[in-house]
């Protein structure tokens, strides 16, 4: 790689004033870009807010002790931030909600990683990537993905879908205040503040520098994020046109909404089905009432997520028509036999894992777990890695026979 000056790096990385990047080593062996930060104390503001930003610089302090925090890949580089400058008060089993108000390029103290690389691994699970996926699409290793995964499982669950917002620095927050983004909202106030900081960017006579505007919107919808799935849809880019063509559509398929009492609701709610929906508002409030679901064991409690889900469907029958048509066509179809698979043991599982053409199949997801598995088994031939490969090969048939009939069927007759 020609070595590039710093400024190249602090645009790349969305870094201003008051930090600079002190130091760049890459290391082209290993493939790693190494950045060293600084932070100047900058002087103190007329602000158009009252209230100071939620991630003021006072709180950021020259700590003593380098953190490193593995970022957003560059490239084919692995990019690594190092800084003693970084607030030390941040600290919670979670996603802390004052490090969602943070620059990008940081990171929590006690974390690995920087609020950048967290917000793509949060966006990429809410779509529905798998940890695999997600470690080979952002270039990071599947430990890191994997810890990210487990501290968003940790955060409060208040303002836990604000994790895969944009962070601060991303041009979609601009956008939005100067209006060449139009964000839609039924929300009052939302649109109270909107008009404001559009109004401020361009009067001359207020002074707010285009920062303060993003984190005071930015601050606005953590503070009333779970009202805001079809604007966080929006912003995170994860409606389609095909969802907004659906919702044109009127709906002259003859449905039938299952009754409340219904196991379909049941075995949605706990992941046993996936209905592989594109529509955004849906997945979101699956992942709230999952986790809702999962965390009580009060009865009425569970009744009552069941009963939100079958109202979200009411509510929402003619943009969610597709999903319907599945639920009805799963409802109505007879329950499939369920068979005994070889123990993970087995030497059928280390043939699958050897052999591309033992049984082949056309189900992609498998395809990729294959694939990783393999890989993983290449690089450390290791019994036991051998073992926990076959033992996931088998779990994943188990749980989707449904949809691997035919694949099920080789398996149980290459065992015989």
């Amino acid at each position: 790689m020609v070595k590039q000056p710093k400024y190249y790096f602090e645009a790349m990385l969305g870094i201003s004033e008051p930090w600079s990047i002190q130091d760049v080593t890459i290391d082209e062996k290993n493939k790693l870009i190494q950045i060293n930060l600084t932070f100047h104390t900058e002087k103190p503001r007329f602000s158009f807010f009252s209230k100071a930003p939620e991630n003021d610089t006072h709180k950021i302090i020259d700590t003593g002790l380098a953190k490193r925090w593995v970022h957003a890949s560059t490239g084919y580089y692995t990019c690594h931030i190092v800084s003693s400058f970084y607030d030390p008060t941040i600290s919670s089993p979670g996603i802390s909600r004052n490090a969602l108000m943070q620059p990008n390029f940081l990171g929590e103290p006690n974390r690995n990683y920087t609020h950048q690389l967290r917000q793509q691994v949060a966006l990429a699970n809410i779509r529905g990537m798998a940890a695999d996926a997600i470690s080979n699409m952002l270039k990071v290793d599947v430990g890191v993905v994997e810890e990210i995964l487990g501290d968003i499982e940790r955060t409060p669950e208040t303002y836990r879908m604000a994790t895969c917002l944009p962070c601060p620095s991303d041009p979609i927050w601009e956008n939005i205040i100067s209006d060449k983004f139009h964000l839609k909202t039924q929300l009052f106030p939302l649109k109270l503040m909107l008009s404001k900081l559009k109004l401020s960017m361009i009067d001359p006579k207020v002074d707010i520098k285009l920062s303060d505007a993003v984190n005071e919107l930015r601050k606005f919808i953590i503070s009333h994020i779970n009202t805001l799935d079809a604007e966080i849809s929006q912003i995170c880019a994860l409606s389609t046109k095909k969802q907004a063509i659906e919702e044109r559509h009127n709906t002259t398929t003859k449905l039938v909404l299952p009754a409340l009492k219904n196991n379909i609701w049941l075995k949605l709610i706990t992941g046993k089905i996936d209905l592989n929906s594109t529509n955004m508002p849906l997945n979101l409030f699956l992942v709230r009432l999952r986790h809702a679901f999962q965390n009580t064991d009060d009865h009425n409690s569970k009744i009552f997520s069941l009963n939100s889900l079958r109202e979200f469907f009411r509510k929402n029958a003619r943009s969610l028509k597709k999903e319907l048509i599945l639920i009805n066509q799963l409802m109505n179809a007879p329950e499939e036999q369920k068979f005994s698979l070889p123990d993970e043991r087995s030497d059928i599982w280390k043939r699958i894992l050897k052999d591309d053409n033992f049984i082949p199949s056309s189900h992609i997801a498998y395809k990729l777990l294959l694939s990783n598995l393999r890989s993983q088994l290449l690089m450390n031939p290791d019994p036991v890695v051998e073992l926990n490969a076959a033992r996931r090969v088998r779990d994943f048939i188990k749980h989707n026979q449904r949809f691997m009939q035919q694949e099920l069927r080789m398996v149980l007759s290459s065992n015989q």
